[in-house]
């Protein structure tokens, strides 16, 4: 394989783990109003070409993954939040084929499918993008979604018992190239078969989310990147210190964690407008109903936020689902992305309110800021086609 092949390695595996000081990302646009709890007519609405041309956009600019989340019903209210999605796989192999460099990922509610079918699913998408799928699992969800399955909800702990398996079952499928037999605690399985496996070697790269003490044990044990609600936003101090403890876990288990977070941004020509339009889009306008709704049963069903912390968070998570606040001129949000680099972030998935419109100003105005501030590369795509710069083993001994 010739240096310039080498040059633009696209994969996730190298787009995820190496690269630009703080990578970034684009997430929840396959869902009604994305992650934002609110009525303005403005508001993200789901539809496959402005989809498509989001996707593309981020691809242009260099950014390095599309993060889809799992959903599968509204949470009422005048908005009804997230009551219309796109299923996260279909929605990855779709984005995979339209894209050639960010990193696609999909989501996955890990007891609703079986491993055999994520592994084939995966692997099937590790391929028609050339070896750029990561995954994200999930270990848990709402009970009044996973009731439309008729789908068992385990004890808080169990389910990461439960997920270990899971995971251990799809590794297999990805990377047995014989039949073997696949027994454990919940799952036994004879002869076991899967080809193609995934082009990344040894496989795709693995994201959770989860914050209680047994998810933390889990995402810092088996999986590669943990995406992290930052409990204290006011100082970055705490924050430091919660990334810091993750990280400390995983090398205890001999691995290293990447920590991502989601970000929401309004970025306009002054600091008043950027404030006046999330006090519109939040405290006028805000779906305080649907946001209602949807903590009480993320504050029932999960334990990544206690309670308080969770009523504390009831602005934000209209304002973008928990995430941390981007809010200011274009020059400030890259501060502030300084900072988060400097305390251990090692990556940002954002949302907006206008997710086209917004990504644009992004592109123009706040990428090349980060250039000039050292957090990120100019980004330079390779001008060899994807199957023509593929190699034949991704991640492993590459082949010309």
């Amino acid at each position: 394989m010739s240096s310039a092949t080498l040059a633009h390695d696209y994969t996730a595996r190298a787009r995820l783990f190496g690269g630009n000081r703080m990578k970034l990302g684009v997430m929840a646009f396959n869902c009604s109003h994305g992650s934002t709890i609110t009525t303005v007519p403005e508001a993200w609405k789901l539809n496959w070409p402005d989809t498509k041309d989001i996707a593309q956009a981020v691809d242009r600019a260099g950014m390095e993954a599309l993060l889809p989340v799992g959903r599968w019903k509204g949470y009422g209210g005048p908005s009804n939040f997230n009551n219309c999605t796109f299923e996260s796989f279909t929605w990855a192999s779709a984005i995979g084929a339209v894209t050639n460099y960010c990193t696609v990922l999909a989501t996955v509610h890990v007891p609703l499918v079986h491993p055999l079918m994520v592994a084939k699913m995966a692997a099937t998408i590790d391929h028609v993008t050339g070896g750029r799928f990561a995954m994200n699992v999930v270990c848990g969800w709402f009970k009044n979604e996973f009731d439309m399955f008729g789908a068992h909800m385990r004890p808080h702990d169990d389910r990461y018992k439960y997920a270990t398996e899971w995971l251990d079952f799809v590794r297999r499928a990805w990377t047995q190239d014989d039949e073997f037999d696949f027994t454990s605690e919940s799952f036994n399985a004879a002869a076991v078969w899967s080809q193609p496996k995934p082009l990344q070697k040894p496989h795709p790269p693995i994201m959770n989310a989860g914050g209680s003490p047994a998810a933390q044990d889990f995402t810092t044990r088996y999986c590669d990147m943990n995406f992290v609600i930052l409990k204290d936003r006011t100082y970055l101090e705490c924050a430091k210190a919660q990334i810091d403890h993750l990280k400390q876990m995983a090398r205890a288990h001999g691995r290293e964690t990447r920590i991502w977070i989601h970000v929401y941004v309004v970025c306009r020509e002054s600091e008043k407008e950027a404030k006046d339009y999330l006090n519109y889009y939040v405290y006028e306008k805000g779906d305080w109903e649907a946001a209602g709704n949807l903590l009480k049963i993320f504050g029932l069903h999960n334990q990544t936020l206690d309670a308080k912390t969770l009523d504390g968070h009831k602005a934000h998570f209209i304002a973008g689902h928990g995430g941390y606040p981007l809010v200011g001129t274009a020059e400030q949000i890259v501060d502030e992305l300084g900072k988060l680099a400097d305390i251990g972030v090692d990556g940002c998935l954002i949302s907006w309110v206008r997710y086209k419109e917004e990504l644009a100003q992004w592109n123009a105005e706040v990428l090349p800021l980060m250039v000039q501030a050292g957090l990120r590369a100019p980004f330079a795509p390779a001008q060899t086609s994807r199957a023509a710069a593929m190699p034949s083993r991704v991640g492993g001994a590459a082949v010309a």
